[in-house]
């Protein structure tokens, strides 16, 4: 085939990198919801997610957003532009494996002959072709899956339904070339370890980049979804249409992240068919709520969702706006240390403090609160020995008008508390009175926590959470407190595999704000 100069350049520029969302919107073909074939043009969600590719990708979202049929067409991509590329396409049963597989040859057979590879293979769920590469489809749990393999382009769907995934996730990660890709995408599934891996590439503890497409922005897929349910709506409410007056405080919530009224009563629908429930787990509007479980969470779900909504991404307060912290805590801001409202004279403080051996496993917490009962500042860490955190607290109390400072005594907590008396003369640190063997009333220094004492301040949390007593400024401490649950044996924590020191640190500061008292300092 002849092609012109200018023909030449446009398909130099499609086959550099940086240049997939144009490849495929150029050649792909798809299937549209009327059962036509048209060109792949991306929706913004497709958009975002193709524009930032990078090793390994980690993606929460609402259901049928079409993720998964934009990466068959990247790896349709990558075998073409990259000769003897290997894509693999794992799905989580049967049948999602040959749905995958039928638009995988759907969008190939759609490629304009004169681009499209001949193959030597096009059956058994695999397209191999004569210039080396193969898009393979399988299903999760197969024995032999990435074995000997060198993978290019992996794409893991609805990884949260999987039976044992992070054995798979293991075997597949050691298969992946250099410059492979390495994309997990999945709707919510209770809590597992979907949800672990997709809360640590947010909090960037992983290696993964985390993205999340909720349910209202994705709109531009549902339109005729929309208009069927208004119409539904319609005709069982005397040819009314919902109005901002009916809305319930979620509804009210959802307006301001952006869903139309339309849109509302297409989920009022949903809601009535599959539950409340259910519907935050398909069609979140916030990651968050999208893990919610009704099963023995200690807190609130609902009112902790609802806080959430009202918190803004990075909402602490500016380095530049605080003129007074001391440089020992500014070396650690925006990233260990955050603040959240500017310390006043003449207000009182209380911090709780749970601490850790400071070896990269769980962390050492200090939560900050006002009298008033708001959370004003956090500090988390958890690479820092407790010597040195010992001077750190020092330091936060001093700054925070000599704050009242509630320090557990388990791990870390007891040299701490030794090294801030005796080394700092650090003179406001909780005292818990306790019976010695004589039967003797005797006080020491900072809170041990047992079932009983544990039970005791947690407790107090809740209801202070529940009675809207305080104010928890801390998407940190939100979270924590979503994983936070009662066992069957009465004991508390965060369920496996995740952490609870935010809680317990929280939970040491109103208790020592309710039930402390303001030692003297000389």
């Amino acid at each position: 085939m002849n092609l012109s100069m200018e023909s030449v350049k446009k398909i130099k520029y499609l086959w550099e990198d940086g240049n997939e969302i144009e490849w495929i919107q150029a050649f792909i073909k798809i299937v549209d919801k009327n059962a036509k074939l048209v060109p792949f043009i991306l929706t913004p969600e497709q958009r975002k997610f193709v524009e930032g590719l990078c090793k390994y990708i980690i993606v929460l979202k609402s259901r049928q957003l079409g993720l998964s049929v934009c990466t068959v067409a990247l790896s349709i991509r990558q075998c073409i532009v990259y000769p003897n590329s290997n894509c693999l396409l794992v799905s989580h049963d049967q049948k999602s494996c040959n749905a995958i597989f039928d638009k995988l040859k759907q969008q190939f057979n759609s490629l304009p002959d004169w681009l499209k590879p001949k193959t030597i293979a096009n059956n058994r769920m695999e397209i191999k072709m004569e210039n080396g590469s193969k898009i393979t489809c399988v299903c999760a749990g197969n024995k032999d899956i990435a074995r000997g393999d060198t993978l290019h382009l992996v794409h893991l769907s609805e990884f949260a339904f999987w039976k044992d995934p992070k054995r798979q996730l293991n075997s597949i990660t050691q298969a992946l070339a250099p410059d492979g890709k390495l994309i997990i995408e999945s709707t919510a599934n209770g809590m597992n370890y979907f949800h672990d891996l997709y809360f640590q590439a947010k909090n960037n503890e992983n290696s993964y980049k985390s993205f999340f497409f909720n349910w209202i922005d994705g709109n531009t897929l549902f339109k005729k979804d929309y208009t069927n349910s208004v119409e539904i709506y319609k005709a069982k409410n005397n040819n009314k249409l919902l109005v901002n007056e009916d809305l319930n405080d979620e509804e009210k919530e959802l307006v301001k992240l952006g869903s139309s009224i339309e849109q509302l009563i297409w989920r009022r629908l949903k809601i009535a068919s599959g539950g409340l429930d259910a519907f935050h787990m398909e069609y979140p509007s916030q990651d968050i709520e999208a893990f919610i479980s009704t099963g023995q969470n200690i807190f609130s779900n609902k009112r902790i969702v609802q806080i959430q909504r009202s918190i803004h991404k990075n909402n602490y307060i500016k380095k530049d706006n605080i003129t007074d912290l001391p440089n020992d805590l500014k070396k650690y801001y925006g990233r260990s240390f955050f603040i959240y409202k500017l310390k006043k004279p003449n207000v009182k403080y209380y911090i709780g403090c749970d601490l850790s051996e400071g070896v990269g496993q769980d962390h050492s917490v200090c939560e900050v609160f006002n009298e008033d009962g708001e959370q004003v500042a956090e500090f988390y860490n958890n690479k820092i020995k407790p010597y040195q955190m010992a001077e750190i607290i020092n330091i936060l109390g001093l700054y925070y008008n000599k704050a009242l400072l509630n320090i557990e005594r388990a791990s870390g907590g007891n040299s701490v508390i030794e090294r801030l008396r005796y080394n700092f003369k650090y003179m406001r640190i909780y005292k818990q009175k306790m019976f010695d063997e004589n039967n003797k009333v005797i006080s020491r220094l900072g809170f041990d926590t047992n079932s009983k004492s544990k039970g005791i301040i947690i407790n107090d949390f809740v209801e202070a959470f529940d009675e809207g007593q305080i104010k928890i400024n801390s998407v940190r401490v939100l979270e924590e407190m979503q994983v936070f649950q009662i066992n069957d044996n009465g004991s508390m924590g965060a369920v496996s595999g995740q952490h609870d020191d935010s809680v317990m640190a929280t939970a040491l500061a109103l208790y020592a704000m309710k039930h402390g008292v303001n030692y003297r300092w000389y």
